[in-house]
């Protein structure tokens, strides 16, 4: 498949929640097209195979679901409630992917967010997913990577800072859920993480004070035990609403000239940013 057919798998056009999926990673497959030929049994996260989907009732077009799990693992969840919930995957990956050289691809400790894992993912699924035939009107499920803001990685000249943020832009409106059908969200997070993240609570906090439901499901791995989804209460961000938030969870961040975040961070003695960012 090329990789505009597989966006489509991803985003097919008939779905309105493709409006929001992003193309970013999508672009970048064909440079990067034989690292990633994998067979699917080799693709993606086992442990999240096994998590516990029970909790989370078939689509029936009341519920989107926000998956915010680290690298292939949410992607693999996705697919998964595409299968067995009926639930719309829709990929908001914002992270440019380091880019491969003669050598092959930029060592994963010189990148903040190393995206092989969720390239191999959505090249290797593309044709089960279509193959489903999921209506158009199937509720979406939202999927982000955890580790998208690079919390622990130091930025060091000549790397490839790809670090990205969730903006409230990423996501429909309350307006527009509600006009579909949908009247409340369930976000998936590790059991370790004890708040959502903050770029997305900013999201969700919009979605509270339109009083949107939000559910919280904090889904066990490695042994851990996952809790039943409970209610969601987002406290009031710092600078929520303010116009200058969008400059502010950009700043620092790499913007690519072909859309999404990524770019060499300058070697003092070459002065730019080799071509990105």
């Amino acid at each position: 498949m090329t990789p505009e057919e597989i966006y489509n798998a991803w985003a097919p056009p008939e779905s309105p929640w493709s409006l929001w999926a992003k193309p970013v990673v999508f672009a970048h497959l064909a440079e990067a097209a034989n690292p990633y030929v994998l067979p699917p049994d080799q693709v993606g996260d086992p442990v999240a195979a096994s998590f516990d989907l029970s909790p989370i009732s078939p689509a029936d077009g009341t519920t989107a679901i926000v998956i915010d799990l680290p690298s292939a693992t949410g992607a693999t969840l996705a697919l998964r409630l595409a299968n067995e919930r009926g639930y719309r995957p829709v990929p908001l990956y914002n992270a440019v992917p380091a880019p491969f050289g003669e050598q092959g691809p930029v060592g994963a400790a010189n990148v903040a967010v190393d995206l092989r894992d969720v390239m191999a993912a959505l090249r290797a699924w593309a044709d089960e997913l279509a193959a489903l035939g999921l209506s158009a009107d199937a509720p979406p499920a939202f999927v982000l990577d955890a580790r998208r803001r690079g919390v622990g990685w130091t930025p060091t000249p000549g790397h490839f800072d790809n670090r990205s943020v969730s903006l409230p832009t990423d996501f429909p409106s309350a307006t527009f859920l509600r006009s579909r059908g949908v009247r409340r969200v369930m976000i998936v997070q590790p059991t370790s993480a004890t708040q959502p993240q903050p770029d997305l609570a900013h999201t969700l906090r919009r979605w509270q004070e339109a009083k949107m439901e939000l559910l919280l499901y904090e889904i066990g791995g490695y042994g851990l035990s996952p809790q039943p989804p409970r209610p969601l209460d987002v406290p009031k961000p710092s600078w929520f609403g303010h116009v200058w938030h969008n400059f502010l969870v950009r700043t620092g961040l790499r913007r690519n000239a072909m859309g999404g975040f990524g770019g060499f961070l300058p070697v003092p003695s070459e002065g730019g940013s080799r071509g990105f960012g």
